[in-house]
C-alpha cells in the first residue's frame, strides 16, 4: 500500500503549487471590481492561468487514486499537501514558520505513513472471513470464462473460451466453445471428458493425478483452501481494490502440477474473479471468470 505515496505528493505537489500561483495571481491583480483594469488583470495574469492548468493536473491524479486505493487510505493523503504548503510559505514567501508548526508538519507525515502501510492483520483476517462466506452461500454459480495458456516453448498465448457451472459440494463443468469445443466435468468421484469424437470417464478414486485436480478444483470454488491450510500455505493481501491470495501447494501431489495459485478477489461479491495457475516450469494460465451469476 506505500505505493500510494509517490502518487500521493505528486497530485499534492501539482494542488499546492496551483495554489502558490494563484497567490502570485492574486498579488499582480487590481483590487476586485466589476471593471475593465480588473478583468484585464484577471485574464492576462499567466500565473492565473497556469494555477488552473496545476489544478486540472491534481485532479486528473486525484481521480486515478481514489480509483485505484480505498477511501480510508486515498483522502488522508490530502494532507500532505499542508506539508509541502508549509515548505512553500517559506521558499516562495519568505513566511516565519514556528517550531510547534515544523512539529505539526511531522505529525501529518507520521500518520500518513501510518495510513498507508501494510493491511493490517485484523483486515485480512475479516476479508478471508467474507471470502469464505461468500462461498458458502454460493450454492450454484455460472459464469463465462477466458483462458490464457502462455509457454516458454510458444511465444503466442493461446486463449481459449468457455462457459463455466459450479454446483455445491462438488459438482463442476469447464465447457470450452473456442477455438475447440469440448468439456471437462467433475461429478463427485468421477472425471467426464468429452469432445467430438467421444467421452470418457474416469473413477477418481482410483487415479491420483484427476484426484488431486477435482480436490484441487473443487476446494478452490468452496473457499475450502482458505479455512484449511493442510494442502495450502495461503498468503492474503490487499492491491488497490482487490484482494490476492497466493496459494503454495503443501502436497507433494499438487507441487508437480502448480508451484503457486494465485486467486483475485474484489470486496463488491467477494468471489473469486481470476484464476492463475503458475507450474513448477514457469508456464502460466490465467482464467478471467465474467458474467457471474450466483444461486
Amino acid at each position: 500500500m506505500y505505493k500510494v505515496i509517490p502518487l500521493t505528493i505528486l497530485q499534492c505537489l501539482f494542488l499546492t503549487g496551483g495554489q502558490v500561483l494563484l497567490k502570485f495571481a492574486l498579488m499582480r491583480m487590481a483590487p476586485f471590481g466589476w471593471n475593465r483594469a480588473f478583468w484585464s488583470s484577471v485574464l492576462l495574469n499567466w500565473q492565473f492561468a497556469a494555477c488552473g492548468l496545476c489544478f486540472l493536473i491534481a485532479s486528473l491524479l486525484w481521480m486515478y487514486i481514489v480509483k485505484t486505493f480505498p477511501f480510508s487510505v486515498a483522502y488522508p493523503m490530502v494532507s500532505m499537501s499542508f506539508v509541502i504548503g508549509m515548505i512553500a510559505a517559506v521558499v516562495f514567501f519568505h513566511e516565519q514558520v514556528s517550531w510547534t508548526k515544523w512539529v505539526g508538519v511531522l505529525l501529518i507525515v507520521a500518520g500518513c505513513l501510518f495510513i498507508a502501510g501494510p493491511v493490517q492483520a485484523q483486515d485480512t483476517k475479516a476479508a478471508r472471513q467474507h471470502i469464505v462466506d461468500a462461498a458458502k452461500g454460493m450454492k450454484t454459480m455460472q459464469c463465462d470464462f477466458v483462458q490464457t495458456k502462455q509457454t516458454k516453448l510458444l511465444s503466442a498465448a493461446s486463449v481459449s473460451t468457455g462457459r463455466l457451472y459450479y454446483r455445491q459440494p462438488d459438482r463442476l463443468r469447464w465447457e470450452y466453445l473456442t477455438p475447440t469445443a469440448h468439456t471437462f466435468e467433475i461429478d463427485g468421484q468421477k472425471v467426464i471428458m468429452s469432445d467430438n469424437r467421444g467421452s470418457c470417464e474416469v473413477d477418481i478414486r482410483r487415479n491420483r493425478k484427476y484426484r488431486e485436480m477435482a480436490r484441487l478444483m473443487t476446494n478452490i470454488m468452496s473457499a475450502q483452501s482458505f479455512v484449511d491450510e493442510q494442502d495450502f500455505q495461503v498468503s492474503l493481501a490487499q492491491a488497490g481494490k482487490e484482494w490476492i491470495a497466493t496459494l503454495i501447494p503443501r502436497r507433494k501431489e499438487v507441487r508437480h502440477i502448480f508451484s503457486s495459485i494465485i486467486l483475485r478477489v474484489t470486496p463488491d461479491q467477494w468471489l473469486v474473479h481470476q484464476v492463475e495457475l503458475v507450474e513448477p516450469k514457469g508456464d502460466r494460465t490465467v482464467i478471467e471468470l465474467k458474467n457471474v451469476k450466483v444461486n
